[in-house]
């Protein structure tokens, strides 16, 4: 018996001495420089530096055009159908020693991912197959790929003790205009902190997490993360882990303006608001009077030269979800102001004079107030006594005006107010329909909506300024239609809907002759017809198929189409033309822009019930036994019925299948003339309107 173990053991032992002499080709190994790495992390348009090694065994030499393949198995190990991710051309000579065999321009396909792939090495005119690596991990990654967590803002949070939130990945693809990527193609790592003191969350795959007020630590804080899980390349792969994003639950009484609740300032002295928070990446907006003060966004204010006295708050907007406004403070000008300043850049128009006028709070004689004005920074007039509150003066020529008030005040207030004239090179105006038309008005009101001097360019001045509209009375005006003189000389001119196939401008010219023949931009109107309706291939949507949707086209129309859901109007993108082809039941209308006026077509049903021409009652006569009757489509066991009072009043409700029960079980025994109703099937509404009872 212990002879048979023996022979049994030096058997194995021969056997696998054989199989090992067999395997010629060492195990495939992964070097980056000269050091082993366990893992394949590639990724396009970047260097991989890694190289295969395999050894291979002394003996005889391999057929010159012999190849050595890298070989990659699937995600389980097996080489059932290997992946070739690069060849070496030898070393093919016979050899007493070990030489490498070494694989230097690898390609991971695109989806590879993974921790358990396997390597080999096998020939192409031998049967030599190499050991098989152990498993490692492998992975692809595209690195035109960018991760986003709330579109990189982080979230504040205030008047809530409770909240849920959940936190959104966002895909985007740089390479291709920044357009997103469905983020369920990948699997995820999510963290409970910023990064890199994060730790992993346990469960968390999904393209999203929930957080709420649990989450918070003891300062109403909290950080998340996510990252693409590729495996143990996440450390080489940084773009695939999204911005950090933070969570504050804030208390609203943080904010607050430095030093209120009032300020003492004098005209002139740069004096500066503070608010208590200064956190750059909030947003700030300063209110005077209830009113913004325009391009007031930093965390503090500083004060204008005059005019500065009023209310002040300030609202600081943390997030989307997070708004708070201050405790209001009140500014007190100590000294004086010019209440009404000059107004900025004005046009002169030849042989015109222009009336300068500002009104200050300055004390005025017997106190010892003056004021001087200025042209081009030379005086005009001299330092002359305040004895009014109003200062005006005459100009004919273009330049640069100022008046400077020195107020006997407490503050010896020196008040300032600068505006620029100019001569126009050029003179322009611009017609539009009056704001008040409505489309169902019968007539039309056009009317002279602006007049612009255009200025010298390269002179410094705004390129464009309005003129004042007691200017417009320098200038004769006459309405053309087609190009030919209306007789119309006024500046407005009504038209009836009717007869409006044609265009219209204005005419201009100014009296004294410089500026002649000023043609406005032309206007053709055309009202939206309040018949328009849309016009269905079919009200019954096809198994698989498509209705398609149109109205009447008309160039100079706009179209938007709506469909209804849970009876909200929802914008369908991209669809802006007369007609539009639907593949999915729903209510469809479209909103029609002439550029004079908007109207909604009435909506159209596709699907079941099939569409508007089943017609809803809407007069039913109160003698009798008339019941209110409605086609079949709208009395199947998912359709609620509602018909409300003038007053708002519930009349009757009805679901599960209407049967003619109104107005024999109204409420209100069907006593008023006017009803309203609303059908609506599977929680959408798909029909409302009103019903008159006639008696």
């Amino acid at each position: 018996m212990k002879k048979l173990d023996l022979v049994t053991f030096f058997s194995v032992l021969l056997l696998m001495t054989s199989i090992v002499c067999a395997q010629r080709i060492g195990e495939p190994k992964i070097f980056e420089g000269n050091s082993e790495r366990t893992e394949m992390c590639f990724a396009p348009n970047r260097t991989f530096n890694s190289i295969v090694i395999a050894n291979l065994l002394p003996g005889d030499a391999l057929p010159n055009n012999n190849q050595y393949r890298l070989e990659l198995s699937d995600e389980s190990g097996s080489f059932d159908s290997p992946i070739v991710l690069d060849t070496a051309d030898g070393p093919n000579n016979g050899s007493s020693s070990e030489q490498d065999i070494e694989f230097t321009n690898i390609i991971i396909p695109e989806g590879i991912g993974g921790d358990t792939y396997r390597l080999r090495v096998t020939t192409t005119e031998t049967s030599d197959v190499s050991v098989i690596s152990d498993p490692i991990p492998v992975y692809y990654y595209r690195n035109d790929l960018r991760v986003r967590l709330n579109n990189v803002q982080d979230i504040t949070l205030c008047n809530v003790a409770n909240f849920t939130r959940e936190i959104f990945v966002e895909i985007i693809e740089t390479d291709n205009n920044d357009s997103a990527v469905d983020p369920n193609l990948f699997t995820y790592k999510w963290f409970d902190d910023v990064f890199p003191f994060g730790e992993e969350i346990p469960g968390e795959t999904g393209p999203s997490i929930i957080v709420d007020q649990n989450d918070l630590d003891t300062n109403g804080y909290l950080g998340r993360y996510a990252q693409i899980d590729i495996g143990t390349c996440n450390s080489q792969f940084s773009l695939a882990r999204s911005n950090n994003i933070r969570l504050t639950l804030i208390d609203v009484g943080e904010v607050s303006i430095v030093g209120g609740p009032t300020f003492n300032f004098c005209p002139g002295g740069f004096d500066v608001l503070t608010s208590s928070v200064t956190d750059s990446r909030n947003g700030y907006q300063w209110f005077k009077d209830d009113i913004a003060i325009e391009g007031a966004f930093n965390s503090t204010y500083t004060m204008p030269v005059d005019n500065f006295e009023g209310e002040y708050t300030l609202r600081v907007t943390y997030s989307e979800d997070c708004t708070i406004t201050s405790p209001p403070v009140t500014v007190i000008n100590d000294g004086s102001s010019i209440t009404n300043p000059l107004v900025d850049n004005l046009i002169i128009l030849p042989d015109q004079t222009l009336t300068l006028e500002v009104t200050t709070n300055a004390p005025i004689a017997p106190a010892s107030s003056t004021f001087q004005w200025s042209r081009d920074g030379t005086p005009l007039t001299g330092n002359l006594p305040l004895t009014d509150l109003t200062v005006s003066i005459d100009v004919t020529n273009p330049g640069e005006y100022d008046i400077t008030i020195l107020a006997d005040d407490s503050c010896d207030s020196m008040l300032d107010s600068t505006t620029g004239i100019y001569a126009p090179v050029g003179i322009g105006l611009t017609i539009g329909v009056s704001e008040d038309f409505d489309c169902q008005d019968e007539t039309i009101r056009l009317e002279l909506e602006e007049m612009i001097g255009f200025t010298l360019p390269g002179s410094g001045a705004p390129p464009e300024i309005a003129l004042l509209v007691e200017q417009y009375d320098f200038f004769d005006f006459e309405w053309l239609i087609d190009g030919q003189p209306s007789g119309n000389t006024t500046t407005t001119l009504d038209i009836d809907v009717a007869d409006t196939n044609s265009i219209y401008t204005l005419r201009a010219d100014l009296r004294t002759g410089q500026f002649t023949n000023i043609i406005s931009n032309e206007l053709s109107v055309d009202p939206i017809p309040n018949d328009i309706t849309i016009d269905a291939s079919s009200t019954v949507l096809p198994d698989n198929g498509q209705v398609t949707l149109t109205v009447v086209q008309n160039a100079s129309f706009t179209y938007e189409w709506y469909v209804v859901v849970d009876g909200e109007e929802q914008l369908i993108a991209g669809e802006s033309g007369n007609t539009i082809t639907v593949s999915e039941e729903g209510i469809y209308f479209v909103r029609i822009s002439s550029g004079i006026c908007i109207r909604d077509t009435p909506t159209v049903t596709i699907g079941n019930p099939p569409g508007v021409s089943e017609v809803v009652p809407n007069v039913i006569y109160g003698t009798g036994n008339a019941n209110w009757t409605l086609p079949s489509d709208y009395t199947t066991a998912d359709v609620e019925i509602v018909i409300y009072s003038a007053n708002g009043k519930v009349d009757f409700q009805k679901s599960g299948g209407y049967n003619e029960e109104w107005p024999s079980e109204s409420a209100s025994e069907a006593k008023e003339l006017l009803y309203y109703y609303i059908i609506t099937k599977n929680s959408s509404v798909v029909k409302k309107g009103t019903i008159t009872v006639m008696r």
